[in-house]
């Protein structure tokens, strides 16, 4: 008969912090840093849109609205705000 050895436990990663809270910190941080969470509701018709265009897009649903947004943002800027075009040279 084969006798087997008790398994030790793998290590895993090091920690990177001491406290859970510093660790909690430092994740909000970092996803502050990265952008914002936005919870909205849609219509269903909306949805449904933004479901057909992530597909369409290949990729999620919130790519698909931070997409729609910079287009409309590049295609209204100059009538929203004005006032920030900036010109360069003379």
């Amino acid at each position: 008969m084969k006798e087997t050895l008790p398994e030790t436990k793998k290590k895993g990663r090091p920690k990177k912090h001491d406290k859970a809270s510093d660790r909690v910190n430092d994740y909000r941080k970092r996803k502050q840093a990265e952008g914002r969470r936005l919870d909205i509701f849609l219509s269903s018709q909306a949805s449904w849109r933004i479901i057909s265009l992530a597909k369409s897009w290949g990729c999620s649903r919130g790519a698909a609205i931070e997409r729609l947004i910079m287009e409309a943002d590049q295609k209204y800027e100059p009538i929203l705000f004005p006032e920030t075009k900036i010109e360069l040279g003379p």
